[in-house]
Formats: C-alpha cells, sequence, structure tokens
C-alpha cells in the first residue's frame, strides 16, 4: 500500500474511531462502572509491568492511542502522558473527560510522532493500537527511539492465525473492518517487535480454540461467520526491553 492510500485508509479508520467513541460517550451519563474494566485491566500490567521496571528513580509513563482513559489513567507511575490522535474530540466529552485522572498529560498525536512530546520515558504502552496507525514499523521505532536504556514497552494486540491473517488480509480489499487498517499473526508481530530492536521479556496468548469456540457460541451473526471462516482474532500481549 502507497502511503497516500495508507494515509486514506487510516483516516477512514479514525472516522470509525471516533463514531464508537461517539456512542459510548452517549451512552455513559456519568456510569463509571461501564469502564471499570480499564482499572482492572490497568492494574493487572501494572503488577506485572514492576518486576520489569528499576526499582529506583521515577518512572514515566505514556500510552499512546488509549482512547478517552486508557490504562495509563489508572497506572501509579509517577509522570503519565497520553497520546492520541482524537484527543481534540475526547476533551469536548463531558462524560467522557470527567472519568479522567487530572493528574495524566493527555496530548494530540499519533504514535508516528512520539519525539514532539520532547520526553524520555521509562514505560510505553500499546494497548489495541498497532493494527490502527498508519505505519507500525515507524511506531515501534518511535517507541524504542523514547525509550531509556533498560525501557519497557508493553504492547497487546489482536491477532490471527497465519491462515487467518492471509484471509484477513484479502477481505482487507473490501474495507470490512474499517477501523482496522493492518493484521498480524504471532510470528509477523514478533518479528516486527524484534526487528525494532526490542527483546521479549514476557509473551502471553488467548488460546485460539477456545476464543473460536466463544464466537460460535455467541449467537452473533459476524462472529459466528468469522468462526467458520477462520478468521478469528485472539490477544496477544507482551512486555519488551529496550537494551541497556
Amino acid at each position: 500500500m502507497t502511503q497516500p492510500a495508507q494515509a486514506a485508509r487510516w483516516e477512514k479508520a479514525q472516522k470509525y474511531e471516533r463514531s464508537f467513541w461517539s456512542a459510548q460517550a452517549d451512552r455513559l451519563h456519568g456510569e463509571t462502572s461501564k469502564f471499570q474494566w480499564y482499572e482492572e485491566r490497568a492494574f493487572k500490567v501494572w503488577e506485572q509491568a514492576k518486576v520489569f521496571l528499576p526499582q529506583d528513580g521515577p518512572i514515566w509513563a505514556l500510552e499512546i492511542g488509549p482512547g478517552p482513559l486508557g490504562l495509563i489513567n489508572f497506572l501509579d507511575a509517577d509522570e503519565r502522558y497520553a497520546l492520541d490522535p482524537l484527543e481534540d474530540y475526547y476533551r469536548t466529552e463531558p462524560h467522557l473527560v470527567s472519568l479522567r485522572d487530572k493528574r495524566v498529560k493527555y496530548h494530540k498525536g499519533t504514535g508516528e510522532d512520539v519525539s514532539r512530546l520532547n520526553k524520555i520515558f521509562s514505560f510505553i504502552i500499546i494497548d489495541n493500537v498497532l493494527d490502527h496507525v498508519q505505519n507500525p514499523g515507524k511506531v515501534l521505532q518511535e517507541i524504542h527511539d523514547n525509550l531509556v536504556p533498560g525501557g519497557i514497552m508493553f504492547i497487546s494486540i489482536n491477532i490471527y492465525t497465519r491462515f487467518g491473517s492471509m484471509l484477513r488480509d484479502l477481505i482487507e480489499r473490501w474495507e470490512v473492518d474499517k477501523g482496522h487498517p493492518f493484521n498480524f499473526s504471532e510470528p509477523s508481530i514478533t518479528v516486527l517487535i524484534e526487528q525494532t530492536g526490542f527483546h521479549i521479556l514476557l509473551a502471553e496468548m488467548e488460546d485460539y480454540g477456545q476464543q473460536k469456540k466463544r464466537y460460535r457460541q455467541s449467537k452473533q451473526v459476524k462472529l459466528m461467520l468469522k468462526s467458520y471462516l477462520g478468521v478469528v482474532d485472539f490477544r496477544f500481549s507482551a512486555f519488551c526491553r529496550k537494551p541497556l
């Protein structure tokens, strides 16, 4: 895909993302319980991250593409930053803003441009984002360049089997999945992480068979169809270190 085509595809994905969060904001009206899973997930990630993060000195954390809240909203880091291309929109939605920890510094921007923050971080999160961006390789390189030596990246992304990834590439011609311009299998995401210069310290994956079974039992036509076609997405997560 050419750069202009990638940019156009990304713009469509952003419109889809904005419409999703607009619908969420309309449903909220102060019901913080709807985002409780953010806090629970953040706690789990933070407990795992602390094993790898330095035990002395401040922890400066960044989340790329957190949406209106993100995991960053709930971390116990010394300084917290967020970078999202839709930030100008999120800050206009009072129901979303009311859930934010005001100590988090939210900025508008993309993962391809982390350097504009003029900050070096010890912990960077990219959670369910890499398949939404314009240039996945550049995003990972920006993360690498803006981490301290020995710094940690937490990445989480929904992946496919090799067959599912190939089929998903064919389906992308029709842009059926509007919010996700890219897709990855376990080998392809692992290679991309390691080519960027990271060492994978801990990797976890959901069970593909169980996820496929859940899709078939869901009674949702779209999920059932994905199951029978073999286009089932399942979560891959990893803590990765930039070498000293």
